[in-house]
C-alpha cells in the first residue's frame, strides 16, 4: 500500500469513525446486542454497495469527479439538481453536527481543567482551528489526519482496555429487538464514507484498483470497530446510564462522564478526552473536505486565494451559527445526514452505475 493509498485510507477513516462512533451508544441505548449487530451489519452492507458504486462510476468518468457532474452525465440533468439538495442536506447536517461534538468535546475538556467558557465560543474556537488546516488544501488534511487516526486508534484501544474490566457481558443480552427510524439513519450516517471518494478519486489519480481497496477496507475497519466498541460501552453501563445517555441533549459530554465514573483509574479520564476530541476532529476534516470539494464543482469556483475564502466562509459560516444557535442538535443532525445518504450513497449511485452499464457507449449528457 502506497503513502497516498494509506493516507487516503486514514481519511476515510478518519470521516467514518467519527462523531458517529460517539453517538452509537446512545442510538442503540435501548437495544440487544444482537439487534444491534444485525442492524450495522445492513447498515455496512448498503453503504459499501453504494460506495463501490461511486468508485466504478468515477473511474469511469475521471475528469468529473464530484456528484453533481456525475449525475449530470448518468441519469440527466433533473436528478443532478436533486443531488444537489440532498447534497447539501447531507454535507451540512454532518458539519452542523460535528461542530456541536467538536464544541462539546473542547467545552467538557476545559470545564474538568477548570477553565469555563461559554459553549458557543469553545464551538467557534474548534470551527475556526480546524477550517485553517481545511484551507491549506486535502494535502496538510492528509498529514494532520494522518497523525490524528494514529492516536484515535491507539486510545480507542487504550479506553476499551481500561473499561473493560468493569463490564459485565450479559448485560449485552438486555433490550429490546425494535428499532426506530432515526437510529438506523445515525447508522447508515456512520459508514457516510462516501462522502469523500470523490476528492479521495482525484488524490488517487482516478487508479480504479487502490480506490476499490480502500472503499473496501473503509467500510470493513470501522464496522469491525463500532461492534467491538458499543459491546464494551453497553456492557460497561448500567440499564439506567444507558437510558439516561439515550435521553441526554449532551451525548459526547455524558458519554464522557459515564465511562470515566465506571472505573477509579485516572489515566481513563485522559484516554476519553483525547478519543472524543480526535474521532470528532478527524469527523469535521473529512466532511469539510467533501464540502468544500462539494461546492467548488457546483458553483464552479476555482481555488485560488480569494475565491477560496468565498468557499470556506460558504462552508463554515451557515453550520457554525446553526450549530452556536442549537448546541442541542448531535443526534437529529446526524439523523438528517442519514436521510440524504440513503439517496446519495445508496441510491443514486446504484442508479449511476446501472445507467453507465445500460448504456456503456453513450452515456447520458
Amino acid at each position: 500500500m502506497s503513502s497516498k493509498e494509506l493516507g487516503s485510507l486514514l481519511l476515510i477513516l478518519g470521516t467514518s469513525i467519527g462523531g458517529g462512533m460517539l453517538a452509537l451508544p446512545a442510538v442503540t441505548a435501548d437495544l440487544n446486542f444482537t439487534a444491534i449487530t444485525l442492524y450495522l451489519l445492513l447498515a455496512w452492507a448498503l453503504m459499501s454497495l453504494g460506495a463501490l458504486a461511486i468508485v466504478s462510476v468515477q473511474t469511469r468518468f475521471q475528469s468529473d469527479i464530484g456528484f453533481m457532474p456525475l449525475a449530470r452525465k448518468t441519469v440527466g440533468r433533473l436528478m443532478s439538481i436533486v443531488t444537489l439538495l440532498f447534497s447539501l442536506l447531507l454535507l451540512y447536517s454532518l458539519l452542523c453536527a460535528y461542530t456541536v461534538a467538536t464544541g462539546d468535546v473542547l467545552h467538557t475538556i476545559l470545564s474538568y481543567l477548570h477553565l469555563t467558557i461559554p459553549k458557543p465560543l469553545a464551538l467557534l474556537l474548534t470551527a475556526l482551528l480546524l477550517s485553517s488546516v481545511v484551507y491549506r488544501g486535502i494535502g496538510a488534511a492528509d498529514k494532520l489526519n494522518r497523525i490524528f487516526m494514529f492516536i484515535k486508534i491507539a486510545t480507542c484501544f487504550l479506553l476499551i482496555g481500561s473499561i473493560f474490566p468493569s463490564d459485565h457481558w450479559p448485560n449485552l443480552h438486555l433490550g429490546q429487538n425494535t428499532y426506530t427510524r432515526d437510529g438506523f439513519l445515525v447508522m447508515i450516517t456512520s459508514f457516510g464514507y462516501g462522502t469523500i471518494l470523490p476528492a479521495i478519486g482525484e488524490y488517487l489519480q482516478f487508479d480504479r484498483k487502490r480506490l476499490f481497496r480502500v472503499a473496501i477496507l473503509g467500510g470493513l475497519i470501522p464496522l469491525a470497530l463500532y461492534l467491538l466498541w458499543v459491546a464494551s460501552v453497553h456492557a460497561a453501563l448500567t440499564p439506567e446510564q444507558l437510558t439516561t445517555l439515550m435521553n441526554s441533549d449532551n451525548t459526547t459530554g455524558t458519554l464522557l462522564q459515564q465511562l470515566i465514573s465506571i472505573t477509579d483509574k485516572p489515566v481513563l479520564q485522559s484516554f476519553a478526552w483525547i478519543f472524543s476530541a480526535i474521532c470528532t476532529f478527524t469527523a469535521f476534516l473529512g466532511v469539510s473536505i467533501s464540502l468544500l470539494d462539494f461546492l467548488s464543482g457546483a458553483l464552479k469556483i476555482k481555488r485560488t486565494k480569494r475565491p477560496k475564502l468565498a468557499l470556506m466562509a460558504l462552508t463554515y459560516v451557515p453550520p457554525t451559527l446553526i450549530a452556536m444557535l442549537a448546541p442541542w442538535l448531535f443526534i437529529q443532525a446526524l439523523a438528517y445526514a442519514g436521510v440524504a445518504c440513503v439517496f446519495l450513497l445508496i441510491i443514486l449511485p446504484l442508479w449511476m452505475w446501472v445507467k453507465c452499464r445500460v448504456n456503456v457507449s453513450s452515456p447520458v449528457e
